[in-house]
Formats: C-alpha cells, structure tokens, sequence
C-alpha cells in the first residue's frame, strides 16, 4: 500500500464519522452511540436470555465503563432496563424496555433496511471487503497505540 493510499483511507474514515453524525434526527438527548449500544442489546438479547454489560462491551469492544455510562443514560431515559441476575447479584443484566424496542425498530432497522435498499447496487463482497480494511487498519493502528 502506497503512502497516498493510506491518506485516502484516513480520509475515508473521517467521512464515514460524518456519515454516522448525519443519521436521522434522534430523540432528545440520545446519539448515534446510544442507538449501537441499543442494537448490540437487540442482537445479544435475541441470541441468549440474559444479556450482561460485559456482553455488550464486548460486542461492540470498547471498555465496560463507557459502555456502562452509556447504559446508565439510556435507562435514564427508560429505554433500557437493569436488573441482577438471579444467582450472582453483583452480575448486572440488561434490555431494552418497550420505548426501547420501539426506537430500536425506528431509529435502528427501518433506518437500515432504507439504506440497504439505497445501496442495493454495491455488492456484498465490496462492503465485506471494506469491512476487512477498516477493521485491518483499526488492528494496526490500535497495536501501535498500545506500544
């Protein structure tokens, strides 16, 4: 890879930040990392019974205190729901609430299945492989911070 083509993809990655700050107007006080920290509820929850806020950390891979707050928001708003789990009650467990599903559908899927249809002529092996590269390029340049 050439050194201009490394720029391009820096340049690209800024732009894909603003085209997650350009989604659809969200309610009061919710932003775009909220409705991914909602998703990532939907998709565990559908998966296993329980979901715990490691799960989530972990499925998105950023740190559980930042996922913490951000749940600790989102049940500010009541769109999630913590409780403990039964047989360890220092585990805390998460989902969404009925407000919670609604702006997942809204926000989350509808808004999904509106770009999937605006794109449908990209095919699926350029976005698999440009999912391979960011995620490539996210590896080395978080292994070096890590140096």
């Amino acid at each position: 890879m050439t050194v201009e083509s490394v720029k391009g993809l820096l340049d690209m990655c800024f732009l894909a930040k603003k085209v997650t700050e350009s989604m659809p107007k969200l309610p009061a006080g919710l932003k775009p990392r909220h409705m991914h920290v909602m998703e990532a509820i939907s998709k565990l929850n559908s998966g296993q019974n329980e979901v715990c806020v490691s799960d989530v950390s972990e499925y998105l891979n950023i740190t559980t205190p930042s996922v913490t707050k951000l749940i600790n928001d989102l049940t500010d708003y009541d769109i999630v729901y913590k409780y403990s789990q039964q047989v360890d009650k220092r585990v805390t467990l998460v989902k969404l609430t009925q407000l919670g599903k609604e702006y997942e559908e809204q926000y989350i899927e509808t808004y999904h299945q509106y770009l999937a249809q605006q794109l449908s002529k990209i095919e699926e092996e350029e976005v698999e492989t440009a999912i391979r590269v960011i995620d490539k390029l996210y590896q080395v340049i978080k292994g070096r911070q890590n140096e």
